[in-house]
């Protein structure tokens, strides 16, 4: 993209979309441990009407499991794992 591309898209008041990588995990994550706090345990339903973001999340956090228990392209990590499992977090929901 050139540079008058770029700023002709500013000047109108283009807003540019921002990678969370890391930080948005951790503050989702940190969400997740409130929702504990609050309700015992970090089954968030998938279209929790208080947090729904945190809900798609935690859907999403269980299909990048699985996809890495796979050997597939994931964005888990061990490290997210093991911090997932240290507050009572399951991969797999019973219905």
């Amino acid at each position: 993209m050139t540079d008058e591309r770029l700023e002709r898209l500013e000047s109108i008041g283009f807003r540019w979309a921002k990678r969370k990588g890391q930080v948005g995990w951790d503050k989702k994550y940190e969400e997740l441990i409130q929702y504990k706090a609050k309700f015992g345990n970090c089954h968030v339903p998938t279209k929790f009407k208080e947090n729904k973001t945190l809900g798609r999340w935690v859907s999403q956090q269980r299909a990048e499991y699985k996809k890495f228990q796979h050997g597939l392209k994931s964005k888990m990590t061990v490290e997210k794992i093991i911090r997932l499992e240290r507050i009572g977090f399951q991969w797999f929901m019973l219905i």
